[in-house]
């Protein structure tokens, strides 16, 4: 089957983030006199679900739960992730934060090919935004033809709404397209909206389940540094182009 669209997760995915994006809860906290700190068992787990916001309510209800009678706790949240994204783009400032391997060989393949490119992702549109201008120093405005973000509608993933969106922007049906994705949850909202999924787990998933992903790799591949295959079939290729999308479309 012909590729019509690659759509793209982006922390985890597009490059290593999370563990920016983890710190940045933990200094947010510290600012608040809160006593929690979030190591990398916690943040696991609070990876499968969408939205920082809705991870620091997730922690409230599992651990704090008395917190759920406050009358302003939902401002009270929303100060916090607010300053929890402050702290992530001075992160970003800091770093030099550089793409996974394979994903700008990818997308230029695609964009030579007129195959459409789609950013989805649960994360804010501001840290969207500070991730591509300031950590990566990419203007994504040229680059993808749709850009879905934790903002654009009511539901995050695991539900697969955030794909049905992009689809219905992109004016395509899901049989033509390809989600790459890092986590579970991206992975059961990709595939509840039917799309084929290729999984590049990151350095906080890699040891999660991905059962009905099309395949599952080390990371895209370059030509002189080839993914590793986790499971799956790479048609004897050592790096993800066209030619294997189109084939695990086609199987």
């Amino acid at each position: 089957m012909e590729l019509s669209a690659v759509l793209f997760d982006v922390d985890g995915t597009i490059a290593e983030t999370e563990e920016f994006h983890r710190k940045s809860f933990n200094e947010a906290f510290k600012e608040f006199n809160l006593d929690w700190f979030w190591d990398e068992a916690i943040y696991t787990e609070l990876i499968n679900v969408g939205g920082g916001k809705e991870r620091i309510m997730h922690h409230i209800k599992r651990a704090w739960p008395e917190m759920l009678n406050y009358k302003n706790l939902s401002k009270y949240v929303d100060s916090i992730h607010k300053t929890k994204n402050e702290i992530y783009e001075d992160y970003l400032l800091e770093s030099n934060l550089k793409t996974r391997p394979g994903v700008i060989r990818l997308i230029d393949e695609l964009k030579k090919k007129s195959i459409k490119i789609a950013l989805v992702s649960s994360t804010s549109e501001i840290n969207l935004i500070n991730l591509f201008e300031i950590g990566l120093k990419i203007d994504y405005k040229k680059i993808f033809d749709v850009v879905a973000h934790g903002d654009s509608t009511p539901s995050k993933k695991p539900s697969p709404e955030i794909y049905e969106w992009t689809l219905e922007k992109l004016r395509l049906p899901p049989q033509g397209c390809i989600a790459i994705e890092d986590s579970p949850r991206g992975l059961e909202a990709s595939r509840a909206a039917n799309i084929s999924t290729v999984v590049t787990p990151s350095l906080l998933t890699n040891r999660e389940d991905f059962k009905g992903a099309a395949l599952i790799i080390s990371h895209l591949g370059e030509p002189d540094n080839p993914f590793q295959v986790i499971s799956g079939e790479d048609f004897g290729l050592k790096y993800v182009n066209t030619k294997l999308l189109e084939k695990l479309l086609d199987k």
